[in-house]
């Protein structure tokens, strides 16, 4: 089974350094994405071998930081290179695996797609020994999202949507292509390492910016469509 790796990486380096070893060990290929100012990333990813993907797009028109925009130019920069079918993995750089996580998906579906649940521990203890699942998990949102490149779910272009001031709805968008069309979503069966810190969509550092959108959603009830670049304000 050929599965190539994307992810984003700004600010990151320290925890996907923990990480790359294992995901790399069950990937044909890992393209990380990252903004040019981060040179840590860009060592990273050279001492490791991975391709890397640089981009201004996380901030254009006035984002904060536009995860979504940036994932599909590295999306469709992988799809491009790498041609034949083969399964493509989502994930967040913050997020560790089990060291024999290719092993256990076992056979997987095309027309599926598959996501994680993910306990919260530290760089120091990655073993699963029944840690608390970080709330708030759905299997098939962005720290990890598994789909076949011939699926029909994920045949648009572009296929991420790219006008998000933040880092988040891109991933939702993503996973109801398969639920409108009534296709199956599925947990992998083993959990995920969380090693970082939660509710960085503003960027590392900025969770301020997180609450008051969080606080902005309570006041109006719940939409989040004034989120978009261009949106209402």
């Amino acid at each position: 089974m050929i599965i190539h790796g994307l992810t984003v990486c700004v600010d990151y380096a320290e925890w996907l350094a923990v990480s790359l070893p294992r995901w790399q060990a069950g990937l044909a290929s890992l393209t990380v994405i990252t903004a040019p100012r981060d040179r840590a990333t860009f060592r990273l990813a050279r001492d490791a071998g991975t391709s890397l993907v640089v981009t201004t797009e996380f901030y254009e028109d006035g984002a904060a930081f536009n995860k979504g925009r940036a994932l599909e130019t590295g999306r469709a920069w992988v799809v491009d290179r790498h041609r034949d079918p083969a399964w493509l993995l989502l994930f967040d750089a913050d997020v560790v695996p089990p060291a024999d996580w290719a092993a256990q998906l076992g056979t997987l579906d095309v027309g599926t797609l598959y996501g994680a649940r993910r306990y919260q521990t530290t760089p120091e203890d990655l073993n699963d020994r029944g840690q608390l699942s970080c709330p708030g998990d759905v299997a098939g949102v962005g720290y990890f999202q598994l789909f076949h490149t011939t699926d029909p779910a994920a045949q648009d272009t572009p296929l991420l949507e790219g006008d998000w001031r933040h880092a988040g709805n891109y991933d939702n968008a993503l996973l109801a292509r398969w639920r409108v069309r009534r296709q199956p979503v599925r947990a992998v069966p083993f959990r995920l390492a969380h090693i970082g810190e939660r509710e960085n969509w503003f960027g590392r550092g900025h969770r301020a910016d997180f609450q008051a959108m969080q606080a902005e959603r309570r006041r109006r009830g719940g939409s989040w469509e004034h989120e978009r670049i261009g949106g209402a304000a």
